[in-house]
């Protein structure tokens, strides 16, 4: 008896003792999330974190309308955009915002749905911190994705579980024996629980299944948060706060930073009506699977403990598993509405902090003509940058020297045309253009492995844009130095024919270039823009400020002389430029010093 009762206050404390870590676990993460709010956030994904976070929104993306590929994410550093604008707090939320932006919208009425969820979460800090509070118990899990592991649930297959029937039933004797021999009984517990734990993280099952379970735990954290998104989505204290449910929402194509327009009545109904189906659908799943889910809980606290030690002394996890498997992959479209839905969610809380960190932003405006008109554009990688005001109604060729700024505008005005059309938001104080796919042709790299030069890997890169724009629906696309894997003659030939065939009506192209040349071939078809520089006697200071005109300076010998190479490079090399320039022919290669 009074051994018993020895157990029970020793319990008693240690329960006590998690239960005030798991409260100040909480509030030291309520704290962390408020700070960091309208801040860069500060956890990069390595590489092969990236790979398998992108595979859902890669498999998820080949259903949408238009999806950038490879070239064009790779081109415009997208992994670095993605770390930008990741303050999202969970799993669903960190996949889903990588769909979303490989997924340009097409249409300005989901759009802006979107936009009305991003202005619900915007405004009230107290609720905001309860949905990001709720939305972290489905943590971060970039070793295995919960896309990536639904999608891996489609090949799993049953295991024996008689086994582990038989184990559950010793323990669980053992533990009804200590009612009449405490003693002995306790003894016998120790032993049988021991023996299963040890069977449990050494049998095959459990290694085995181990991803699936994971998987399991996290569709039921996930319903867990759904059910708590919708409580406080229909609270009384949404609608009287002004929270959620009273946000204010721009018009369509509002351009400026703060929201106005009519009230959006319940910026989160659709959102709950759609977690809610996917809960009910996913009843049979749930069943009998609270030691698996520990309540969802994540924090470190008791019930997370004593579920961890449930499930390893009665295999409990690994009893439920069959049917478990079976009931998911019946219903896995509902688990991945849960994943959609609060993804959604956690990527609205995302891009309104990142707005919070701008300091300029701009909500964009849509039109149908192929004009594009920008003030004060930036590209939001560059730490000091200087904005460009553009206005363009035809197709844009860009001359400048080397280190000008030319590569990174085209960056700047495909990114801004994303994220424009993924979480309606721009680095410019406006913004004005259609919707459009995007396409770019900028940092190519020979394709070793397949055998491919780089002028290969050049023209198949065109050929995709070129296709591009011979279907139905705008195109934006980027072409940086056309052709240059190639001769000068061939490539001026080809880089004009092929430039030429871009000018379409539904086509905005940006391109630019070293030849000047293809300046004055498609002065009728493309406005020319140049970056230019101002040389001084030791150094070479670019503005970055777009011009109109074509390019009428070169630094590349000002940069040899700076360099320290000699007089008879520099000279000679100067001396050369001239003679073509008067005469369009170029000096012959002697022996002679200069």
């Amino acid at each position: 008896m009074y051994f018993i009762l020895f157990v029970c206050i020793v319990s008693i404390c240690v329960y006590g003792m998690f239960a005030h870590n798991e409260r100040r676990n909480r509030e030291l993460l309520r704290e962390r999330l408020r700070r960091a709010w309208g801040k860069r956030p500060e956890d990069p994904c390595t590489a092969d974190q990236m790979e398998r976070l992108s595979a859902y929104g890669k498999k998820k993306s080949a259903q949408a309308a238009f999806a950038l590929d490879e070239i064009t994410w790779r081109d415009l550093d997208m992994d670095r955009i993605f770390a930008l604008l990741d303050a999202t707090v969970s799993a669903p939320g960190e996949e889903y915002l990588l769909y979303l932006l490989r997924t340009p919208l097409l249409d300005e009425e989901t759009l802006w749905e979107r936009e009305r969820m991003i202005c619900a979460v915007a405004g009230d800090e107290q609720r905001r911190l309860d949905l990001q509070m709720i939305l972290s118990q489905v943590p971060k899990s970039r070793v295995h994705p919960v896309g990536a592991g639904l999608q891996a649930l489609e090949k799993a297959s049953p295991i024996g579980k008689n086994r582990h029937r038989i184990l559950c039933a010793a323990a669980a004797c053992s533990l009804a024996f200590m009612l009449v021999q405490p003693v002995y009984g306790f003894f016998l517990f120790l032993a049988a629980a021991c023996y299963n734990t040890l069977d449990y993280y050494g049998g095959s099952d459990r290694k085995e299944v181990e991803s699936y379970l994971g998987c399991f735990q996290n569709v039921l954290r996930m319903m867990a948060a759904a059910e708590k998104v919708e409580k406080l989505g229909r609270s009384e204290a949404v609608g009287k706060a002004g929270g959620l449910g009273d946000r204010t929402v721009p018009k369509k194509g509002a351009g400026s930073e703060k929201p106005g327009g009519k009230p959006d009545p319940d910026a989160l109904g659709s959102l709950c009506v759609r977690m809610r189906a996917a809960r009910e659908g996913l009843r049979a799943f749930q069943k009998g699977s609270y030691w698996l889910s520990g309540k969802g809980n994540i924090s470190g606290g008791i019930e997370a403990v004593f579920a961890d030690l449930i499930r390893m002394i009665f295999h409990l996890d690994l009893i439920r598993y069959n049917g478990m498997l079976g009931e998911i992959q019946r219903h896995r479209g509902a688990a991945e509405t849960l994943l959609e839905t609060l993804g959604e969610l956690d990527c609205a809380i995302a891009a309104a902090s990142f707005r919070a960190s701008l300091p300029v932003w701009c909500r964009p405006v849509f039109h149908r003509s192929m004009d594009l008109r920008a003030f004060g554009l930036y590209h939001p990688l560059v730490k000091e940058p200087v904005p460009n005001d553009l206005k363009l109604e035809k197709n844009m060729l860009l001359t400048g020297s080397n280190a000008s700024g030319k590569s990174t505008f085209l960056k700047n005005v495909a990114i801004n045309a994303i994220l424009a059309q993924t979480i309606a938001t721009c680095t410019a104080s406006s913004y004005q253009a259609p919707m459009s796919q995007i396409y770019t042709s900028m940092a190519l790299v020979d394709n070793l492995e397949g055998g491919e030069s780089y002028f290969m890997v050049e023209i198949r890169s065109l050929k995709r844009i070129l296709d591009a724009a011979e279907q139905e629906g705008a195109v934006l696309c980027m072409v940086d130095e056309v052709l240059r894997g190639t001769n000068t003659i061939e490539r001026i030939a080809a880089s004009s024919v092929i430039l030429q065939s871009l000018c379409r009506g539904q086509v905005r192209c940006f391109a630019a270039t070293h030849d000047i040349e293809l300046t004055y071939i498609l002065e009728d078809l493309y406005e020319n823009y140049h970056f230019g520089e101002r040389v001084g006697e030791e150094d070479v200071r670019f503005s970055y400020t777009l011009k109109k005109g074509r390019a009428s300076s070169r630094n590349a010998i000002r940069l040899l002389e700076m360099m320290g190479y000699g007089d008879e490079i520099t000279k000679g090399a100067g001396g050369a430029a001239r003679m073509f320039e008067e005469n369009g022919v170029w000096k012959k290669a002697t022996l002679e010093r200069v």
